[in-house]
């Protein structure tokens, strides 16, 4: 692990952050608040390019924001195969504490509808917009259909 992503998993663990964005040994992002909504904001700040992304849960689509915006490399405490598969073919160094499957919504019973909005999808940038699409569905009330 680079200086740049031990220095953000440390503060991740340290003072409880669920994301933090280190490039060059300065802390360029960090966020208290859960969800995927802060990774997207340091997307949308332009602070990923070259810089090391420590985030508590990892899965696909949060992958797809990592290498969209370019991130050098990402570590997290749960990473779901999906994003080792997203970040591994982007080329983008990664760690995680655990691996698992699939990521799991808040209940813990059905795959994260964020996960599922990205399976299908190669290119990170559609992936994203079918993300951002989403949220701003749930954010309007949409519900979600889970397919079995």
């Amino acid at each position: 692990m680079g200086g740049d992503l031990k220095l953000a998993a440390r503060i991740l663990h340290a003072e409880a952050q669920s994301l933090v964005v280190v490039r060059s040994g300065r802390v360029l992002f960090r966020s208290r608040m859960s969800g995927i909504e802060p990774l997207l904001e340091a997307l949308d700040y332009d602070v990923l390019a070259g810089s090391a992304v420590a985030d508590k849960v990892v899965g696909r689509a949060a992958a797809m924001v990592a290498v969209t915006g370019q991130a050098a490399s990402v570590y997290s405490w749960i990473m779901g195969a999906g994003a080792v598969e997203v970040l591994t073919a982007a080329g983008i160094l990664h760690c995680a504490d655990a691996v698992v499957p699939v990521i799991l919504d808040r209940e813990g019973r059905l795959p994260c509808p964020l996960e599922a909005v990205t399976q299908f999808t190669v290119v990170p940038e559609k992936g994203v917009r079918a993300l951002r699409h989403l949220l701003r569905d749930l954010q309007q009330g949409a519900k979600i259909m889970y397919m079995h």
